[in-house]
């Protein structure tokens, strides 16, 4: 299994990219929402009423008495990256990653169940991100603190499990700025994501353009400014001590999804000498 820095910076976007403001900032509600899911990648639905109709929890207005959320135990098998805090689109989050021995399905019921147990409101399917490649992504809300917590699985070779976790506190949240971007946004690009820790910033977003176009745009733009692609490796360049990688995969609507993350060299190394 290799899992380097790369990956990691990739994990953390898409963990991140998630509807968790609106929901975190909404009313809050009185019980957590979700049946068991059937499949992995297809987060728990809401219940139905006999009449068909899904129901809603009573809204309440008193503080919670339940204690805080805590992620369930895991079998761990190794420790990807320890918990650290980023921001990520103004908002503070931590964010850890873990090999676990237990297949996908069995992981989502598990968080889904943990969530439900925990207090917590898991929107219906309809609301969680859908991720490709066989993974499969849970978000659940504490409303009462404006807290989010979100789980990526992503399958591994050998029937074990790369689980990432992220817990963002939305009442922490300060505007973004574009200020000291990674690289020149595209013409058209949106849903732009920026996440900013002490070694590395991350920024994503979807662009109206083919696989031949990001390529060929991020090629002119970071010649211009010094940087020179990596021999043998069209998605990485470097510059003095920095190393920058230019990830995108087709998203719907004929976009393309794409990740920058820019690493110190000394740090990109350290972390791509995870097994």
């Amino acid at each position: 299994m290799k899992r380097g820095s790369a990956a990691w910076g990739l994990g953390c976007a898409v963990l991140l990219a998630v509807p968790g403001v609106a929901l975190a900032q909404s009313k809050p509600v009185g019980a957590a929402e979700g049946a068991r899911p059937s499949a992995p990648a297809k987060p728990p639905s809401a219940p139905k009423s006999k009449a068909g109709a899904p129901n809603k929890p009573p809204a309440r207005t008193e503080a919670p008495s339940a204690p805080r959320f805590v992620w369930p135990s895991l079998r761990v098998l190794e420790q990807v990256d320890a918990s650290e805090v980023v921001e990520a689109g103004g908002v503070p989050v931590v964010l850890r990653a873990v090999v676990v021995k237990d297949s996908v399905q069995d992981l989502v019921q598990r968080f889904a169940d943990a969530f439900r147990a925990g207090g917590l409101h898991v929107p219906p399917g309809n609301e969680q991100p859908q991720l490709a490649s066989g993974a499969a992504m849970l978000t659940a809300v504490d409303m009462y603190r404006g807290l989010t917590f979100t789980v990526i699985l992503q399958p591994q070779d050998g029937g074990v499990t790369l689980v990432y976790l992220g817990e963002a506190n939305h009442t922490l949240r300060r505007e973004p700025s574009a200020e000291g971007d990674v690289a020149t946004l595209p013409p058209g690009a949106h849903q732009v994501l920026r996440v900013n820790d002490e070694g590395s910033r991350t920024m994503s977003f979807l662009a109206p353009m083919s696989a031949s176009e990001v390529d060929a745009f991020y090629a002119q733009v970071l010649g211009r400014e010094g940087w020179r692609r990596a021999e043998g490796d069209a998605s990485s360049y470097t510059r003095a001590s920095e190393e920058l990688r230019v990830m995108h995969e087709p998203a719907e609507g004929g976009l393309r999804s794409v990740v920058l993350i820019l690493r110190g060299r000394a740090r990109a190394a350290q972390g791509s000498s995870v097994p």
